[in-house]
């Protein structure tokens, strides 16, 4: 099973969908016990990708867990700990307010990398280029079109509607032309149909 994004199909559904409740704060949406069973099963799934990763065997996974499994060797100094023992603290419960869950934080780096790459929305490719342009790196560009993404998608987590993938594209043309170091401010800004 799959998950579409703005017009980019990306993971399987269970990882995406319990990562993103999991990492919004949304937990009293679902029933405490099939919570805390997605949780585990997706942390031990992100352990095995880890795993693979740090020993250079991603080519047996699928592409998405491959890209995943890239990312977390990018985020290693970051979040080696949580990646070393995702399979032990399977039941940890990061409290948005306070912590930065590193699998929410490295599925939506994998969903913006897959936008950029697959030009799908094109404006996520634009934007990503705009902000090259205006001297951000690779990494950091990334992380500014995961900070529109995750407003979008805790928008419609909290709405349960579809994703409103023209006011994603209209945003993305309005921000590429943008300071980097305002982007998040705006992004708070932002108003939807």
């Amino acid at each position: 099973m799959t998950v579409t994004i703005a017009g980019s199909t990306f993971l399987g559904a269970s990882i995406f969908q319990s990562s993103a409740l999991i990492g919004r704060g949304l937990n009293n949406e679902m029933n405490g016990d099939a919570l805390e069973a997605l949780r585990t099963i997706d942390r031990k799934r992100f352990h095995e990708i880890w795993k693979k990763a740090q020993n250079d065997e991603l080519q047996d996974l699928t592409e998405e867990e491959q890209r995943l499994g890239k990312i977390m060797l990018d985020h290693s100094d970051e979040y080696f700990n949580q990646f070393e023992f995702a399979d032990v603290l399977a039941d940890h419960e990061y409290d948005p307010g306070s912590e930065v869950n590193p699998f929410l934080h490295v599925t939506l780096h994998a969903v913006a990398e897959k936008q950029i790459q697959d030009r799908n929305p094109i404006e996520a490719f634009q934007f990503y280029n705009g902000m090259l342009r205006k001297k951000c790196n690779r990494h950091e560009a990334v992380h500014l079109l995961s900070t529109i993404l995750v407003k979008f998608i805790f928008q419609i987590l909290k709405e349960n509607k579809p994703f409103p993938l023209e006011t994603y594209r209209r945003t993305l043309k309005e921000l590429k032309s943008r300071n980097p170091k305002k982007i998040d401010q705006l992004v708070e800004n932002i108003q939807f149909d």
